[in-house]
């Protein structure tokens, strides 16, 4: 119970100002727009790892979204393999290698918690208690990507000021930042349709939603 409380404060920590807001860059990128913050300073290591870290720490929110939902719906074998990708990310240094893994394993994980949702199945109490934690670790998910949405953006205007003698050298460098800039849409696009459902869901089932979390998901 502490700990749902202290999740729900630091998201509206996160969200003093106005939702609409915080997430007009998330709803962009995800829309296929582009961020009205953008960069044209070529980006640095520095600023790959940065990135990296912001994707891998939005996925494992996701993640840990997933597994509650997973919970929920008694998909044992996902909760597992969703709980090793989600101490893979946040064991040692993230790379590229264990985010594409995490992200193959959560697309797998979403169709499997997609296929119960449309079967509209009743829960436990118990059950829906999984659900509302999978709510919160969801906003908590769409925090980090509405940072990840101009950082990824920023990052890949930087890239096309990069001359063909600096692509050939600094660019190989800057390859893993290049990847998650490109994957960032994609990502943001699967992140805001899977928040819209689940918050669907909660509200046909009758499925308690912590009312910050609830303010910030809707607003997607």
């Amino acid at each position: 119970m502490i700990r749902k409380t202290l999740i729900v404060l630091a998201l509206a920590t996160a969200f003093a100002a106005p939702a609409h807001a915080q997430f007009g860059k998330l709803k962009e990128l995800a829309g296929g727009g582009s961020s009205s913050s953008s960069s044209s300073a070529a980006p640095s290591e520095a600023d790959q790892e940065a990135l990296v870290r912001r994707f891998a720490a939005s996925q494992s929110h996701s993640l840990e979204a997933q597994t509650a939902f997973a919970k929920a719906f008694g998909l044992a074998e996902q909760v597992q393999l969703l709980e090793a990708e989600r101490q893979a990310l946040s064991s040692g240094s993230v790379n590229v290698d264990k985010i594409k893994k995490s992200v193959s394993v959560s697309d797998a994980a979403q169709a499997a918690i997609d296929e119960r949702v449309a079967a509209k199945p009743e829960l436990s109490a118990e059950s829906k208690q999984h659900y509302t934690d999978g709510l919160i670790a969801l906003a908590a998910s769409a925090v980090e990507g509405q940072k990840l949405s101009g950082e990824a953006s920023n990052f890949a205007n930087g890239m096309k000021n990069l001359g063909a003698t600096q692509l050939a050298t600094v660019g190989r460098k800057l390859a893993a930042g290049a990847w998650v800039a490109k994957e960032s849409p994609g990502y943001l696009k699967g992140l805001y349709s899977s928040s819209k459902a689940a918050l669907t869901f909660a509200r046909a089932s009758k499925i308690k939603v912590p009312g910050n979390a609830e303010s910030l998901l809707d607003t997607l």
